[in-house]
């Protein structure tokens, strides 16, 4: 059997919701070799039956015995994988037509990065808001990823294959921010191929995730601290302070101000005005959702 060019890697759980239309994306990239690998992580629902159902042949399913989070299953789906490139996909997002095929044509151009993303359509389901980002090259990746990293590499990161036997697999410690990781351990000695136009769409949920997001940034900045201690003074001081401001939007999101505080006190001390800022943005959603629910009780 011929190899495939691409392996489409995407981690999956609990998603029957939308595993198939992430699947037919993929598909849909009018790039016959391709081979689709759907890494269910444990799901309970009907997941990996959708996925054994897919007629097209060049689906696989790769069932994980146990929830090893989204790292170890894209780890599981990057063993498997027989393409010269690996291409990202959550299971709750799609690709746009043209994806594939126009990251290809940009390393067949420019042949010496391993890794490319494009831009997104990011469609905020919590708060009804549908945002376009393009994604722009930059003449340090390192530096800009250590400010932070709005790439949505779940989605649109393609890798060459081999690359990942040189940096080393995505780190199964960090429940969020892996790819992130990923690509920071990437970019000190790689560049990455920025595709400008929003060929992806990515729908974005927080749900009740607090706890993990807060455990992966203190993970994340002990594992890079020499990375953030690097950094002019002032960029360190908003590198680190939007990463806790991350776990404190999501502690708000759930309600939970209690669990927040430490991590907006880290912030405040880091960005001031802007924690000040946040806080209350966030404080004025709180309210305006208990009104709202008084209103319709």
């Amino acid at each position: 059997m011929t190899l495939p060019l691409v392996s489409v890697v995407i981690p999956c759980y609990n998603r029957a919701q939308t595993i198939r239309r992430a699947i037919d994306s993929a598909l849909a990239q009018e790039l016959a070799e391709i081979e689709i690998l759907v890494v269910d992580d444990g799901s309970a629902d009907d997941s990996r039956g959708i996925v054994s159902a897919h007629p097209d042949f060049r689906v696989r399913l790769l069932a994980r015995a146990r929830n090893g989070g989204a790292s170890a299953a894209r780890n599981t789906g990057i063993a498997a994988a027989r393409g010269e490139w690996v291409a990202f996909l959550d299971s709750d997002d799609l690709w746009l037509p043209g994806k594939l095929q126009r990251q290809l044509a940009a390393h067949a151009t420019r042949p010496g990065p391993d890794v490319s993303c494009t831009g997104v359509e990011m469609h905020l389901l919590d708060h009804g808001v549908v945002r376009t980002q393009t994604c722009e090259d930059q003449a340090d990746w390192a530096q800009r990823l250590a400010m932070g990293c709005d790439l949505s590499p779940g989605t649109t990161q393609m890798t060459r294959r081999a690359a990942f036997g040189r940096i080393g697999p995505l780190d199964e410690s960090l429940p969020r921010f892996e790819d992130w990781d990923w690509l920071l351990r990437y970019t000190r000695s790689g560049a990455i191929i920025a595709v400008q136009e929003p060929l992806a769409r990515v729908y974005n949920r927080r749900g009740r995730l607090g706890d993990m997001v807060a455990l992966s940034a203190k993970r994340f900045a002990a594992k890079h601290h020499a990375v953030h201690d690097a950094l002019a003074p002032g960029d360190r001081a908003s590198a680190l302070g939007d990463l806790w401001l991350q776990v404190v939007g999501t502690y708000a999101f759930e309600g939970r101000p209690m669990a927040a505080l430490p991590y907006a006190w880290r912030a405040a001390r880091l960005r001031p005005a802007l924690t000040a800022k946040r806080l209350c943005v966030g404080a004025a959603a709180v309210l305006k959702g208990r009104l709202a629910a008084r209103g319709s009780g």
